[in-house]
């Protein structure tokens, strides 16, 4: 029985390790995705002088 729960303990701390990594990663890959999109916007604004760009992106968005 002792082995058992050991067992599943080790799997519970297994899966929230996994569950952490996978968030992490999750949200440097989102932050990198964003603020590439977001400097590639803010250069097509700068090179237009306007901020027609940046309403067509979000009325893509929306």
């Amino acid at each position: 029985m002792a082995d058992l729960l050991t067992d599943l303990l080790i799997y519970i701390g297994i899966g929230i390790i996994t569950f952490t990594i996978g968030m992490i990663l999750g949200y440097q890959l989102l932050i990198m995705y964003y603020t590439k999109r977001f400097v590639t916007l803010a250069k097509e604004c700068s090179d237009t002088d306007s901020v027609i760009p940046l309403v067509d992106e979000l009325e893509k968005e929306t």
